[in-house]
């Protein structure tokens, strides 16, 4: 081990580090916006659609802290298999706020486990909104 890990940023400067391989390892998600424009995002898998959307202008917006209001729910479009399946916590919040919507996750919840998933988002995040004016 040499002083302040210079082997180890050696290696992954020229590729040859664990952190070269997991660069590589990406998902895509196709997401629909509530303007009718559609993204291509990347990310790496166990993302969850909120932390995905965080590359693009408007990403997902949230309507608490701790994932508990049901408000960042999304329409999965196709793909629901390359989703992680859903947390217990997730089934009690859906079954609360969105019952009988099978297609329906919670973007604070759902996490990416493959490409593949496309998504429709209803509330993204944006400064107008955050003031107010919309």
């Amino acid at each position: 081990m040499t002083p302040f890990g210079l082997r180890r940023r050696l290696k992954e400067a020229l590729g040859l580090g664990p952190a070269a391989a997991r660069a590589e390892e990406t998902v895509q998600l196709d997401v629909m916006l509530p303007d009718g424009s559609a993204h291509t995002v990347r990310c790496e898998p166990r993302y969850t659609l909120v932390m995905a959307t965080q590359t693009l202008a408007t990403p997902i917006a949230t309507g608490c802290p701790d994932g508990h209001c049901g408000g960042c729910h999304v329409d999965v479009l196709a793909g629901a298999d390359a989703l992680v399946a859903p947390s217990a916590a997730e089934q009690r919040l859906l079954a609360d706020k969105h019952a009988g919507r099978p297609d329906v996750r919670l973007a604070c919840h759902a996490k990416l486990a493959s490409s593949g998933a496309r998504i429709r988002v209803h509330s993204v995040w944006s400064m107008e909104s955050t003031r107010g004016e919309t």
